[in-house]
């Protein structure tokens, strides 16, 4: 699996269309700021006229909603224009990145790879929603494939809506196919009598009590569970779960991880004044860190 180096990332700020918007990004920045803030302050004026009027002729309801629906278009429009910038930079970074490592890089509408298998086992059928993006894909020198991508849950109840997941997500294919499902899922507490899927088995970690206190793992067959996660890969589970959730599935052919975290890739707040080659170190950064990530898990759970 490529591994980054400083000199590709000073290449990277040397070359193409990413040298050309770090050049401008600035710039571009401090009109979209501009932009940004004529929308709200016209949001704020032509709300508080519609309101003004509207009240005045008792449909006190009526000019409060449109007064709230006036501004609130008004800051959407307005970051929309801030996140043009940094999409102008940040598509540029991934894509030059992906094609270095000999990756596919897709920023979105792509089928996230083997979340289908594992959703129902990890984060349930009642989902609302459910978005991915910044995908990069590859294959390793024995063909076997390899991603990560971000993802974003979320359900619904009722009239409330609340975030399952969101973070990064690992996947890839096994050296050797095996039998059954595993499921890791992190504690649930006083919950933990619910499966995850009808038919499996907790399993547990007694020897390794610091594990077993951060995470549930079921299976059809307990043994192989056991088998295959042994102190590198629980060791490598718990280190992840230090920055958040983790779950994890584990199907005959392919293998899935899923770790809570911020959103990756990008290109930093277009509120701050940043340096464009700043703004490219952090996207290099995370694309390594990633592929750190990913590394580990596979070398450790294969």
């Amino acid at each position: 699996m490529i591994e980054y180096s400083e000199g590709d990332y000073r290449e990277l700020c040397r070359a193409g269309r990413v040298a050309m918007e770090i050049g401008t990004v600035e710039e571009h920045r401090r009109h979209a700021l501009r932009t940004f803030w004529l929308h709200v302050l016209g949001g704020i004026v032509l709300a508080a006229a519609l309101a003004w009027s509207l009240i005045a002729a008792d449909w006190i309801e009526l000019g409060i909603f449109l007064a709230i629906a006036i501004f609130t278009l008004a800051v959407v429009l307005g970051l929309r224009a801030l996140g043009r910038v940094g999409l102008a930079l940040k598509l540029p970074v991934l894509e030059a990145l992906a094609e270095k490592g000999g990756l596919t890089f897709l920023s979105d509408g792509f089928d996230p790879p083997v979340y289908p298998e594992a959703r129902k086992a990890l984060f349930g059928k009642w989902l609302s929603s459910q978005t991915f993006s910044d995908l990069f894909q590859g294959v390793d020198q024995e063909g076997r494939g390899f991603a990560f991508y971000e993802g974003h849950l979320m359900r619904s109840t009722g009239k409330s809506s609340h975030t399952v997941f969101q973070g990064q997500i690992y996947a890839w294919q096994r050296r050797a196919k095996g039998g059954g499902e595993i499921v890791i899922v992190p504690d649930r507490g006083l919950f933990n009598f619910f499966k995850p899927v009808s038919g499996m088995e907790r399993v547990k970690f007694e020897s390794d009590p610091e594990f077993e206190k951060k995470f549930e793992v079921y299976a059809f067959e307990p043994y192989q569970a056991q088998s295959l996660l042994g102190t590198d890969v629980r060791r490598a589970l718990i280190e992840l779960r230090q920055a958040g959730r983790v779950f994890g599935y584990v199907g005959p052919e392919d293998i899935l991880i899923a770790a809570t975290g911020k959103n990756r890739f990008e290109a930093g707040s277009m509120f701050r004044s940043t340096g464009g080659e700043q703004r490219v170190r952090a996207m290099f950064d995370d694309v390594c860190a990633s592929l750190a990530i990913l590394r580990k898990l596979r070398t450790s759970l294969n």
